[in-house]
């Protein structure tokens, strides 16, 4: 039956010659394609000085978790200081019947990235489309509107995974972006991930829309695209994993935010989760419960499950990912724990209900008294295809063979075939050979001092996470005011 499935939406794909923008238009419903359009409020928040608020996005949530509009907007430490548990805004309709003060998420102890202000909304205003937000300051003076957008799918879903933009960086793995794509698509949908919010920027090449449109039309994907592309990597998936969190609220139990096209979560214990010696097939839409039964803890009560990483040898272009076998001994955490007490990094999914910000490696912001589980690789792992290694592979050689997902090999490549209608050794190798956009190089972005914000220059001892810098200039500043010891501090002490 799933076969017959993916071979109907294949074909109604392989039917239509449209640019997919205008397909999407025509035969998909709204709430798969929503366009989203940064937004400006100037405002004043001394005699003469002047803030410009700069919301990346602007996304309404109804339901269980809340009813409210989430602002959001990329970090500040100037703006983050403003209020204590709440901002010095507030937020009305035209009218002003429905006036809130804003609550604010994401300048909490860690690794800041983007702030949250939420404006609590009637629930009877959820059915309309299209409104506006006013905001106000402390004296009551309107400062502007945003327009927002309510088009979100109502669907409730156990497990969704956030999916970051494609782009191309220098290395072998990077040039593997739509291929990698596809595959991880593929492969999660097999094993009963039940919807994808993909995330795209700016001008979308063929070969993207390609990949996208049987998802989309399939309805297992939603797509929210940003009008304006940030030149950095880092700022794009800042915007996805965030908006992505307020997007799922009210929509689903489990969040994958930021598990990269290279990395595949896996059942390694399947007796102590399942109680059988196989992994369901459909694993992602009850392994996180298990998980929390297994540790002995209430849903409610965890805001995070965190794993570690094996790092596996690519295999070659024509060739399904998982099909490699060979990997590192040890998980990726660590060679990073070695004399110096850490765990190294992991990946993570959230209780979307504790969750009110995440960094890529973990929940930042979570509702009081919530907890992650870090589990055992003996209970579940991902493994991480990706060459060449970050570090010394003479030290770390990829020598153990792992046949884990070998077995998937046969099953994925049928369903390739059966959605895109082609053999998908030749598809596989065919994407491996298009580049998506270039990225600005890591090195180059904030080399020099003067690339920095004035506000930032002045916050640095008190924020500035490491992975915002690259070059010597950057790194040199960090380290002169001592910002690397206290990240140390901060923001590993969910590690113990």
């Amino acid at each position: 039956m799933l076969s017959l499935v993916l071979a109907l939406a294949a074909r109604a794909v392989v039917a239509c010659e449209e640019d997919c923008s205008s397909l999407l238009q025509a035969r998909a419903p709204v709430a798969q394609y929503t366009v989203v359009e940064q937004q400006e409020i100037v405002w004043n928040i001394a005699r003469g000085i002047n803030y410009t608020l700069q919301f990346f996005s602007m996304v309404p949530t109804f339901g269980a978790d809340g009813n409210y509009i989430a602002l959001l907007h990329e970090f500040d430490p100037v703006l983050s200081k403003l209020g204590a548990e709440e901002s010095q805004l507030y937020c009305s309709d035209a009218s002003g019947l429905h006036k809130a003060q804003l609550r604010v998420y994401g300048r909490e102890k860690g690794i800041p990235v983007s702030l949250i202000f939420q404006c609590d909304w009637p629930e009877e205003l959820s059915e309309v489309e299209n409104f506006e937000v006013f905001l106000e300051n402390e004296e009551g003076k309107t400062l502007g509107k945003v327009a927002v957008n309510h088009n979100t799918p109502t669907a409730k879903h156990q497990s969704v995974a956030c999916v970051r933009d494609v782009f191309m960086l220098d290395g072998v793995n990077e040039t593997l972006a739509y291929k990698h794509l596809v595959e991880w698509l593929e492969f999660h949908l097999y094993h009963g991930m039940d919807h994808f919010f993909v995330y795209t920027f700016g001008t979308v090449d063929d070969v993207y829309e390609e990949i996208l449109k049987p998802y989309l039309l399939a309805g297992a994907a939603t797509r929210i695209h940003f009008k304006t592309r940030p030149d950095f990597h880092r700022l794009r998936h800042y915007w996805s994993m965030t908006d992505c969190l307020y997007r799922s609220k009210n929509h689903a139990t489990w969040v994958m935010p930021t598990v990269d096209r290279d990395e595949y979560f896996r059942v390694t214990g399947p007796n102590e989760l399942f109680g059988t010696p196989s992994v369901p097939k459909n694993y992602f839409h009850t392994v996180w419960d298990a998980i929390v039964r297994h540790e002995g803890k209430r849903e409610e009560d965890v805001k995070s499950i965190t794993f570690d990483l094996y790092r596996f040898e690519l295999p070659s272009r024509d060739e399904l990912t998982i099909s490699s076998t060979m990997r590192q001994a040890e998980t990726q955490a660590a060679p990073f724990s070695r004399g110096e007490g850490k765990k190294g990094w992991p990946k993570f999914v959230y209780n979307v209900k504790n969750a009110n910000s995440v960094y890529v490696h973990w929940v930042h912001s979570s509702v009081h008294g919530t907890e992650d589980l870090h589990i055992s690789p003996s209970l579940g792992v991902a493994n991480h295809y990706r060459s060449p290694f970050d570090f010394d592979e003479h030290e770390f050689p990829a020598n153990v063979s792992d046949t884990t997902l070998q077995t998937d090999v046969v099953a994925l490549e049928e369903a390739l075939a059966a959605r895109f209608q082609r053999n998908p050794r030749e598809f596989l190798k065919y994407l491996s050979h298009k580049h998506p956009a270039p990225d600005v190089p890591e090195s180059n972005w904030f080399a020099a001092t003067d690339r920095l914000p004035t506000s930032w220059k002045a916050a640095l001892p008190e924020y500035i996470p490491v992975d915002w810098f690259g070059g010597a200039a950057g790194h040199n500043l960090l380290a002169e005011n001592g910002i690397f010891d206290q990240l140390k501090r901060d923001d590993l002490q969910m590690f113990g």
